[in-house]
């Protein structure tokens, strides 16, 4: 035991208690979480491990993933072995637990600073200068009216039929470059958004992301955007620029969703305006549902053909998961996800970005009266 407690290797489960550390601190004080970590720590960790696995044409993460799971199968069959040829078995069971222990304690402070600790910075709205408060349902019908028409609009641009249904004419890695560009020219207008963006991954298994309802991830241990490919196109610039934003720490999802839309809809690219156009649009328009379905019903009828189209074909392709158990359980899990990490509404906060939307009109009208 004492030959046990004396080993060096011990010193790595110091990763737990070092990364409950961080947590308390970003929790406790969002001026740390802010220019220690997120701004600190976490940008120039960021700035390595994007620029490692930017390189590579595949996601390492989603490897990594396939990895892990494996070893959480395999691991207990290893310490059996382990045990059952061992001499001394008690101290070969201590240290298989210990080997676990220090396993997750890396996988935890690696966490805490990739992403953990970022879910208590300032929160967009501070460095955008939008106030968010209440809004009422006239102003969120306002908001859905100007949002209608320049969707559809963005659709007219696309320069196809309203009886088609909106297929990209990008490639994946075509789509990843504009989406990366399109994040690189908002960063002028907002400094906090500076730094080095690599091309977001399609995933392989994109299928297998859409039955746990999973459209894109941000993976804090390789700092990669990972994109579920599967999806309908319109949906898919949006989706990667809000997985983008995750690599500056907006972790929220509101904020990520609100992002995501500014570097679409101020892009040079009528795809990805589209796309930009068609979340804040969708995202409103379920807002006003809740709020007052007659002028939802009013707005509803308005819709370009071709937009309702892609809607159409959208709601399609997300029925063939609904209510099952892997769609149930990937919801359940981003839902406990979100909110052990300060986003108490989980899965909710997406529609939030109504709220920052909503700011940004309101911003723009009191610019344009005084």
């Amino acid at each position: 035991m004492k030959r046990f407690l004396k080993q060096k290797r011990n010193l790595i489960c110091l990763c737990w208690p070092v990364g409950f550390l961080c947590y308390i601190l970003a929790r406790c004080n969002s001026d740390i979480a802010e220019y220690v970590f997120a701004r600190g720590i976490y940008r120039v960790y960021g700035f390595i491990m994007s620029f490692l696995t930017g390189f590579l044409p595949f996601s390492v993460a989603e490897w990594l993933l396939i990895l892990f799971v494996l070893a959480l199968v395999l691991y207990p069959f290893f310490c059996i072995i382990r045990i059952v040829r061992s001499k001394e078995k008690l101290y070969t069971v201590l240290d298989s637990l210990r080997l676990l222990i220090m396993a997750l304690g890396i996988v935890f402070l690696w966490y805490m600073i990739g992403a953990g600790t970022n879910y208590y910075r300032y929160e967009f709205a501070e460095f955008s200068g939008l106030e968010v408060k209440k809004s009422s349902v006239d102003e969120l019908y306002g908001l859905c009216e100007e949002l209608l028409e320049k969707t559809n609009e963005a659709r007219a641009a696309l320069g196809i039929s309203d009886d088609e249904i909106f297929v990209s004419s990008m490639t994946n890695r075509e789509r990843a470059s504009a989406c990366r560009d399109a994040m690189e020219k908002l960063s002028e207008q907002y400094d906090v958004l500076k730094g080095f963006y690599p091309y977001a991954k399609p995933v392989l298994f994109s299928r297998a992301m859409s039955e746990f309802n999973i459209t894109g991830v941000y993976f804090p241990w390789t700092v990669e955007s990972n994109v579920n490919v599967d999806v309908p196109d319109y949906s898919k610039a949006s989706t990667t620029c809000h997985e983008l934003s995750h690599l500056r720490g907006f972790m929220r999802e509101d904020e990520a969703n609100y992002i995501g839309y500014l570097a679409c809809v101020n892009s040079d690219s009528a795809e990805l305006k589209y796309s930009g156009y068609m979340l804040a649009l969708i995202v409103s328009m379920n807002k006003l549902y809740d709020a007052d379905k007659d002028k939802y019903g009013t707005l509803r009828g308005k819709y370009n053909a071709g937009v309702s189209l892609d809607l159409i074909y959208n709601s399609k392709y997300w029925h063939q998961f609904e209510d099952t158990v892997l769609s149930e359980a990937g919801e359940a899990m981003n839902d406990t996800y979100l909110k052990a990490n300060n986003v108490t509404d989980g899965t909710r906060s997406y529609g939030r970005m109504v709220d920052l939307l909503l700011a940004e009109r309101r911003k723009k009208v009191a610019g344009q009266n005084s």
